[in-house]
C-alpha cells in the first residue's frame, strides 16, 4: 500500500478527536448479517457504518459537510465497505491502527508495477469501484505502519478542534494545552522583565517548563529555523507567529524524550505542525472578532485552492492575511501595581529624590504640593504604573503564502516541492524608560546630591515594531522499491528579523543635555521636541538565521517474525546553520542606557546525524521499539542518544507502555554569546563573602562592584534522561482512558551564572585589579545547572450517539506536575518550582454536540492556584511597602462556546465566544501587573464571527 511521507498521524491513545476510541478488533471482520446503508448525507452514513462494524472514524465535521454517498448494501469487509462509502467523495480513509481510521482528502494513487499478463484480461465486471486505503506514519517513530500504538505518549490536535477553540494564532492554541508553557512576545522581548530594551519579540511554547531549548518544533516532519534575534534567557527560540492557522491541517505532540528519533532539541518532546496539502477544489474564508468592550479587533481573510495535475500529481496554493489591534494595559482596570483593592500596597514607581525604589522618596519640584489625595497631579506626574503602558496583547499584521506541488514520474518515483513565505509585523509596548539619575550640583533640578527616581514621560512609552520574514522551501524525491520506501530532500529555512525601537534613551546625549542644562527634570517645565529627539533617537536591531538541511531516509520490513513483521527505519541529516546579528552603532558603542550587551557577529555551524529505529514484535501482544541516533556537532564531537520502548497488550481493552531515552544538546549559536547585563551596571556584595579585599567599600559592610559579562568558550553540551510509563484502557468503543507518568532529568544545563547571589560557588567570576582588590564581577553562561521534572498526564474521551437528539462527545485532558527541581550549581540548594509562578495543574475539557447541520462545542480551561513571591520558592510571604503580601493566586476557569452551522449550500458559518464567563485575571505578584502572561486571558469576553465558502 502507498505511504504518505511525513504525514505523521499520532497514536490514538491520547487523541483529541471528535469521536472517541474503539476497542481493538481484528481488521477485516465481517458483520454478522447483511445490512443496508441508504444513500444520503455522508456524515450519517459514516456514523451508521462505524456503529455497525465497531470501528473508529476520525474526521473534522467540516470535511464531510455537504458530501453525499451512494450508500452500501451487503456484507463487505470493513476496508472495502469504507472505500465504497467514500467512492466519489474525494476522500480516503487512513488506517491508524486496528479498526481506527482517519479521513482526509484523497491523494493520488501511486501505481505499483504489475507483471505483463500472458493473455488479454477479460473486461472487469461493472460494479462499485474501490479505493486502496493508505497507511500512515506515527509521530514518535519514523516507521510508517498501521495497527501500531507508539510507546511514547502522543496527542493530536485536529483542525476541527483548532477551529472550535476560536484561537487565531498557533501560539494561543499551544500555550493553553495541558503540559505546555507559553513564552509571550513581551516576556521574550524584555528577557523575562530583566531589561527595558525589547530586543526579540517572538512567540513560542515549550513542554514541562523546560523552556524552548528542550522542545523541538517541526513543520511536516522537518525542523524549523530558529528566530533570527537571540535571547539569552530562552536560548534558541522558535517563532510560532510565522505559521497561519488557516494553513494548518493538524498538530501532533510527542511527549517525553524523543532525541533519539528526531534530534537533540527533543529532550521534552516534539511538536509537529502538519500543513494542508492534498486538497481538491477551492475555499475562501473570513473572520472578524471584537471584545465585549469594543477593542482588540481582529480580522482574517484566507483562500486556498487544490487540484490534480496530469499524471496523478497535485498542486495546492493558500494565502492568508491576519491583523489584530494591540491591547494596552490602560484599557483594563485590573492592570496596575496599585493593589490596594486587593488588600495589598500601592506598588507604583515613585518619582522623586531618595534612596530606594519606593521608600524615603521626596517629590521633585513638579510634585511638591500636596499628595495624590489632594493634588491629582501627584498621581499623574509622579507615580509610574508600569502595567498601564505594557502590551497585554501585541498588535499583529501578518501576510502569508504557501504552495505545495508533487508529481509522479517513472514507475515508482515522485517529485515534490513546497514553498512558504510569511511577513509578520509585531507591535510590543512597554513602560517609559525609568532610572535613577545623578545630577550635578550645578543643575537647577539637583537636590543635595540625592539620586532622582525619574521616568521619561515626555519621551513616551518604549515601542518596538518587529518585522519577521520567513522563507522556507523544500525539494525532494521519494519512491519505493518493493516494500521499501525512500525519501531524499533538500530544504532551506530562513528567518530574518528587523526591530525598530522608539523611546530608548541615549546616555551620552542625556549627559550632554544635562551639562548644557537644556534637559529639565522638573515636570512643570517642558523639554523641547529637539531635545527629546536627541536624547531618544530611533534604534534598530537586525538578525537572521539560515538553516540548510540535506536529508534522506528509507524504511520497510526486514523479516517476518512469529509475532509479526520486523520493521526498520534509518536515515541521515546534514545541516548548516548561519546566524547573523546586526545591532546599530548606538548598541555597539554602548550608548543606549541600561541596554544589554549586543555584538555584531556572524557565526556558523555544521551538524550531522545518522539514526536507525526498529520495531520488533516480540509476541502477538508485546512490541519493542529501539532507536539510536548519532549526532556530530562542530567542536563537540559525536554523541549517541538511545531510546527503548515497550508496549504490552495483555487484554484487548488494556495497553501498557513504557519508554526510556537519553538526550544530548550542544550549545546553540545563540548561547555562544554574552548573557544579558545592563550598561553601567553596579552590584553589591557582602564584604564577608568577597574573595578579595574591596576596592570600593561602602562602609556598611558591602562592596560596590562593576558587573559585566563575557563569552564562555568552554561551554559543554547538555544531557538528559527521560522515563515514561502509561496505561491505556478502552472498555468499550465509546470510552477510552489513558494515564501516563513522566520524569525528565537535564544535567550540565546551560544557565547564566549569578556570582553576586552565590559568590562562594563562582569565585572565578570575580575580577581583581592590579593591586589585588576586588573591582568587578562577570556574568557568563555555564554548565552548572540541573533540572528534574516529573508529573502525570491524563486523557479521557466518551461519545454518546442518539437517534433523535444527535451525537455527543466528551473529552478531558489534564496535567499535574508534582516536582520541578532546579539547581544553579551542584552545591547550591535544590528548589522546587512546581506551582511557583505558573499553575502545576491544568485541565482542558470539552463537550461537543452535533445535531443535523449544527455543531456546538463548550470548552473549559482550568488553571490551578499559583504561588507568587518577590524572591524564590520557599521564601516567606512577607510585607511589601508596609502592607502584607498575598502569595497565593487563586485558581481560575475559562469557558468558551463555539457554534457552527453548515445548513447553507457550500457555506459554513461559525460564532465563537471566548471567555464566556468574562473572567477577570487575578494575580498578586506586583511584577506581573495583575495577570499571568503565560496563562491568563487579558481580553475578556470576545466574539468571533467566521464564514467559509467551498467551491
Amino acid at each position: 500500500m502507498a505511504k504518505i511521507s511525513h504525514a505523521f498521524i499520532v497514536s490514538i491513545a491520547l487523541t483529541f478527536s471528535p469521536l472517541a476510541l474503539a476497542l481493538p478488533a481484528s481488521q477485516g471482520e465481517l458483520p454478522a448479517d447483511g445490512y443496508t446503508i441508504a444513500p444520503g448525507a455522508l456524515d450519517d452514513a459514516l456514523n451508521a457504518f462505524a456503529t455497525r462494524n465497531r470501528l473508529q472514524l476520525i474526521y473534522s465535521p467540516a470535511l464531510v459537510a455537504r458530501r453525499r454517498t451512494a450508500g452500501l448494501r451487503g456484507e463487505p469487509p470493513v476496508r472495502e465497505g469504507l472505500a465504497r462509502l467514500l467512492d466519489g467523495t474525494g476522500l480516503t480513509a487512513v488506517a491508524v491502527k486496528a479498526n481506527v481510521y482517519l479521513l482526509q482528502p484523497a491523494p493520488r494513487q501511486r501505481p505499483r508495477p504489475q507483471p505483463a499478463p500472458a493473455v488479454a484480461a477479460a473486461p472487469a465486471p461493472r460494479g462499485p469501484t474501490t479505493t486502496e486505503l493508505d497507511t500512515v506514519h506515527v509521530t514518535g517513530t519514523r516507521i510508517g505502519r498501521a495497527a501500531f500504538e507508539s510507546s511514547l505518549p502522543l496527542t493530536l490536535i485536529t483542525n476541527e478542534q483548532i477551529r472550535a477553540s476560536g484561537h487565531q494564532t498557533l501560539f494561543d492554541v499551544l500555550r493553553l494545552m495541558p503540559g505546555m508553557s507559553g513564552h509571550h512576545p513581551r516576556n521574550v522581548a524584555t528577557e523575562n522583565g530583566a531589561s527595558q530594551v525589547p530586543s526579540a519579540a517572538a512567540a513560542s511554547a515549550s513542554l514541562y517548563s523546560l523552556g524552548p531549548r528542550a522542545t523541538l518544533f517541526l513543520v511536516d516532519g522537518r525542523r524549523m529555523a530558529n528566530y533570527g534575534l537571540v535571547s539569552t534567557d530562552y536560548g534558541a527560540l522558535t517563532d510560532l507567529n510565522g505559521i497561519p492557522l488557516s494553513m494548518v491541517d493538524h498538530i501532533e505532540i510527542a511527549h517525553g524524550g524523543a532525541s533519539a528519533i528526531y534530534g537533540a532539541d527533543a529532550m521534552a518532546g516534539v511538536v509537529n505542525i502538519i500543513l494542508k496539502k492534498d486538497y481538491r477544489g477551492a475555499e475562501v474564508g473570513a473572520s472578524y472578532g471584537v471584545s465585549q468592550r469594543g477593542d482588540a479587533e481582529q480580522q482574517r481573510q484566507y483562500a486556498s485552492f487544490g487540484e490534480q495535475t496530469p499524471g496523478g500529481g497535485s498542486i495546492f496554493l493558500s494565502v492568508d492575511r491576519f491583523t489584530r489591534n494591540p491591547l494596552i494595559g490602560s484599557q483594563r482596570s485590573w492592570a496596575t501595581m496599585d493593589q490596594r483593592r486587593n488588600g495589598q500596597a500601592d506598588g507604583r514607581y515613585r518619582s522623586g529624590y531618595g534612596f530606594g525604589y519606593a521608600y524615603w522618596v521626596l517629590p521633585n519640584k513638579g510634585c511638591a504640593d500636596g499628595d495624590e489625595a489632594t493634588n491629582p497631579k501627584f498621581d499623574t506626574d509622579c507615580r509610574l504604573d508600569f502595567p498601564r503602558y505594557v502590551s497585554l496583547q501585541p498588535g499583529i499584521d501578518s501576510s502569508a503564502l504557501y504552495t505545495y506541488f508533487r508529481q509522479p514520474f517513472g514507475d515508482n518515483k515522485e517529485f515534490y516541492a513546497d514553498l512558504r513565505a510569511t511577513r509578520v509585523k509585531l507591535d510590543v509596548q512597554t513602560a517609559p524608560f525609568n532610572a535613577v539619575v545623578s545630577l550635578p550640583s550645578s543643575h537647577p533640578d539637583s537636590f543635595y546630591g540625592l539620586g532622582l527616581n525619574y521616568w521619561f514621560s515626555d519621551v513616551g512609552p518604549i515601542r518596538s515594531r518587529t518585522t519577521t520574514t520567513t522563507r522556507d522551501f523544500t525539494v525532494g524525491v521519494k519512491g519505493f522499491q518493493g516494500r521499501w520506501d525512500w525519501d531524499v530532500s533538500l530544504a532551506q529555512r530562513r528567518n530574518k528579523v528587523d526591530n525598530r525601537i522608539h523611546g530608548l534613551i541615549s546616555e551620552p546625549a542625556v549627559e550632554a543635555e544635562v551639562k548644557s542644562q537644556t534637559l529639565h527634570f522638573n515636570k512643570a517645565d517642558t523639554n523641547t521636541p529637539e531635545v527629546l529627539e536627541r536624547i531618544s533617537p530611533l534604534t534598530t536591531l537586525g538578525g537572521e538565521m539560515v538553516l540548510d538541511t540535506f536529508s534522506g531516509s528509507i524504511e520497510g520490513p526486514l523479516a517476518q517474525l512469529p509475532g509479526g513483521e520486523l520493521s526498520l527505519a534509518t536515515g541521515f541529516e546534514a545541516r548548516r546553520e548561519v546566524l547573523t546579528n546586526r545591532p546599530d552603532d548606538a548598541f555597539l558603542k554602548g550608548d543606549v542606557a541600561l541596554a544589554q550587551t549586543f555584538d555584531l557577529r556572524r557565526a556558523s555551524r555544521n551538524t550531522a546525524a545518522i539514526y536507525a529505529e526498529v520495531n520488533v514484535p516480540l509476541h502477538e501482544t508485546l512490541w519493542m521499539d529501539a532507536a539510536w541516533r548519532v549526532d556530530r556537532s562542530s567542536g563537540y564531537g559525536n554523541q549517541v542518544s538511545p531510546m527503548f520502548g515497550l508496549r504490552w497488550q495483555p487484554l484487548k481493552s488494556l495497553i501498557l507502555r513504557a519508554s526510556a531515552g537519553e538526550g544530548y544538546r550542544a550549545p546553540t549559536l545563540a548561547e555562544l554569546r554574552r548573557p544579558i547585563t545592563m550598561g553601567n551596571n553596579k552590584g553589591y556584595l557582602d564584604a564577608k563573602d568577597a574573595p578579595l579585599p574591596c576596592a570600593v567599600d561602602l562602609g556598611n559592610g558591602y562592596c560596590e562592584l562593576d558587573v559585566t559579562s563575557r563569552i564562555n568558550t568552554k561551554l559543554r553540551p547538555e544531557t538528559s534522561t527521560s522515563r515514561n510509563f502509561g496505561v491505556v484502557w478502552t472498555p468499550s468503543e465509546d470510552f477510552t482512558l489513558s494515564v501516563d507518568r513522566y520524569r525528565i532529568r537535564r544535567r550540565n544545563e546551560i544557565l547564566p551564572i549569578e556570582p553576586l547571589d552565590y559568590p562562594k560557588l563562582f569565585p572565578e567570576a570575580f575580577v581583581g585589579d592590579e593591586y589585588g582588590y576586588l573591582v568587578g564581577a562577570q556574568r557568563y553562561l555555564g554548565n552548572y545547572g540541573s533540572t528534574e521534572v516529573s508529573g502525570w498526564e491524563l486523557s479521557a474521551e466518551y461519545r454518546y450517539q442518539t437517534q433523535r437528539w444527535g451525537n455527543f462527545g466528551f473529552r478531558v485532558n489534564g496535567h499535574y506536575m508534582d516536582r520541578l527541581l532546579r539547581r544553579v550549581h551542584p552545591l547550591a540548594p535544590e528548589l522546587d518550582y512546581a506551582g511557583f509562578g505558573t499553575p502545576n495543574r491544568t485541565v482542558l475539557a470539552s463537550v461537543r454536540w452535533s445535531y443535523r447541520d449544527w455543531i456546538a462545542t463548550l470548552n473549559a480551561h482550568f488553571m490551578g492556584p499559583t504561588t507568587v513571591s518577590r524572591d524564590r520558592p520557599g521564601s516567606p510571604c512577607e510585607q511589601f511597602l508596609d502592607a502584607p503580601m498575598r502569595c497565593r493566586t487563586p485558581s481560575a476557569t475559562l469557558l468558551d462556546l463555539d457554534l457552527a452551522y453548515g445548513g447553507f449550500d457550500k457555506w459554513l458559518i461559525g460564532l465563537n465566544i471566548s471567555n464566556l464567563n468574562d473572567r477577570r485575571p487575578v494575580n498578586y505578584d506586583y511584577n506581573s501587573g495583575g495577570y499571568s502572561l503565560v496563562d491568563d486571558d487579558p481580553v475578556g469576553r470576545y466574539y468571533l464571527l467566521s464564514a467559509m465558502y467551498r467551491f
